[in-house]
C-alpha cells in the first residue's frame, strides 16, 4: 500500500514538473514570436520609409521625360505635314484647343497657318490637325528664341523654320520636382531640324 502511494506522489510531482516545462516553454516560444514581429515591423517600416519616395520620384522623372518626348514628337508633326502639304504648319500653345492662346502647359495644337507671310508675327489658326489637352499640372514649359517667350512654332512648305525672330528656338520641359537629367531640352533650328538632350531638372 505504502508502494502505491509513494508512486503516486512521485507520478503526480513528474506531472506537475512537466506541466510547468511546457507552459514556461509556451511563454518563453510566444515572448521570443512576439518580439520578432515587432523587429519585422520596425524594419518593413524603414525600408518603406525609404522606398516610397525614391519611387515616386521615378515616377516623377519618367513622366518628366514623357512630357519633353510627346511635345518634340509635336513639333516633328508639324514640321512634316508642313512638308507634306507644302505649305505652313505651325504648333502653338492653346487652352480653348481652337485657337492659340493660353500657356504650354495649358495644351497645344497644331494646324495649317494661313498667315500672309512666313514671318508673321502671329498665327492664324486655319486647318487644325491634332490637339493636346492641358498637361499635368506639375508641368513645366519655357519656349525662348534667345531671350523673347514664344508661343508658336512655325514651319514653312520645306520643313524650315520660318523667319520670325531669324534665330533658333529652345523649348524645355519638365515636371517639378524631378531629379538628375530628367527634363529635355528641345532644340529647333533654322533649317527646321529637332534635336533633344537631356538637362538638369530645375523646377521646384
Amino acid at each position: 500500500m505504502w508502494l502505491v502511494l509513494s508512486m503516486r506522489q512521485r507520478l503526480n510531482r513528474n506531472d506537475s514538473s512537466g506541466s510547468k516545462e511546457r507552459t514556461l516553454m509556451r511563454k518563453s516560444v510566444f515572448g521570443f514570436t512576439l518580439i520578432e514581429l515587432l523587429v519585422t515591423l520596425v524594419v518593413v517600416a524603414i525600408v518603406l520609409s525609404a522606398a516610397i519616395p525614391s519611387f515616386q520620384s521615378q515616377i516623377l522623372n519618367n513622366r518628366s521625360i514623357s512630357l519633353g518626348e510627346d511635345l518634340a514628337s509635336a513639333i516633328n508633326l508639324a514640321r512634316s505635314e508642313a512638308v507634306k502639304r507644302s505649305t505652313r504648319v505651325a504648333i502653338c500653345a492653346s487652352k480653348s484647343g481652337t485657337d492659340c492662346d493660353g500657356a504650354w502647359t495649358d495644351g497645344f495644337i497644331v494646324f495649317i497657318d494661313t498667315a500672309a507671310k512666313d514671318t508673321d508675327p502671329a498665327p492664324v489658326v486655319g486647318t487644325i490637325l491634332k490637339v493636346w489637352g492641358a498637361l499635368d499640372l506639375r508641368a513645366v514649359i519655357t519656349a525662348k528664341s534667345d531671350r523673347d517667350d514664344v508661343t508658336f512654332i512655325r514651319y514653312t512648305g520645306l520643313g524650315t523654320l520660318a523667319r520670325v525672330t531669324e534665330k533658333q528656338i529652345v523649348v524645355t520641359a519638365e515636371m517639378k520636382k524631378c531629379t538628375m537629367s530628367a527634363a529635355r531640352k528641345i532644340t529647333v533650328g533654322l533649317s527646321g531640324m529637332v534635336s533633344v538632350s537631356n538637362v538638369t531638372c530645375s523646377a521646384s
